[in-house]
């Protein structure tokens, strides 16, 4: 998870340093620094003041969501996964009004339900397994070059076939298929998400 924090970091200074920096931008860089030196409060906090701030952008909002997920697999107290999960639900839900369709908003829906999972299997497996397959399934319509949504949902898929000893190398090769996708993606407006690519690397290459 820290590797994958780094890449979004790199993803989003490169793109940044192409434009004027304007309140919008230096805040985000702001957040961005805060998540890399593991000041999650902080991050959020300040994703949060620029999404009440840019009333009209859906990125604040999904990376302060991102910051809560991404904690939540980094603490086994489930006291406290609970809390950042929920949190993170309410930013997600904000996202979804900003940008309706977003196929990334969906896709990072998918991994909240998926951390729910990873929590406690037993409570939630049942209860969101089809959620988190159609939530990435949606995120797929809606952009079928989202490597993020493909990667997840192969992933997930993966957990399952592991759980009951199933032959995980089909989804290996799957993985496989995700990996152009990483690496032809565009960048379409700063901070846009754009990670992923070495963690897709890695489960590609599990089953070797």
């Amino acid at each position: 998870m820290k590797n994958q924090l780094l890449l979004i970091l790199v993803g989003v200074f490169s793109w940044t340093g192409l434009f004027a920096q304007g309140n919008y931008e230096k805040g985000m860089q702001k957040a961005f620094q805060h998540w890399e030196a593991q000041e999650t409060e902080q991050a959020v906090a300040l994703f949060e003041r620029i999404a009440q701030a840019e009333s009209e952008r859906w990125l604040p909002s999904y990376y302060a969501a991102n910051v809560l997920i991404s904690s939540s697999f980094m603490t086994q107290d489930k006291s406290r996964k609970q809390a950042l999960l929920e949190k993170a639900k309410a930013y997600i839900a904000e996202a979804h009004e900003r940008s309706s369709e977003n196929s990334e908003v969906h896709t990072l829906e998918g991994l909240l339900y998926t951390a729910y999972v990873a929590m406690d299997p037993q409570t939630y497996a049942m209860q969101y397994g089809q959620k988190i397959m159609d939530l990435h399934q949606k995120a797929i319509t809606l952009d079928k070059n989202n490597p993020r949504a493909h990667a997840n949902l192969i992933e997930y898929e993966m957990g399952t076939a592991r759980f009951f000893g199933q032959d995980l190398a089909p989804f290996c090769k799957r993985m496989q298929k995700v990996i152009p996708l990483f690496e032809n993606q565009e960048k379409e407006m700063p901070f846009a998400p754009t990670y992923g690519l070495e963690r897709a690397q890695r489960v590609a290459q599990s089953c070797q």
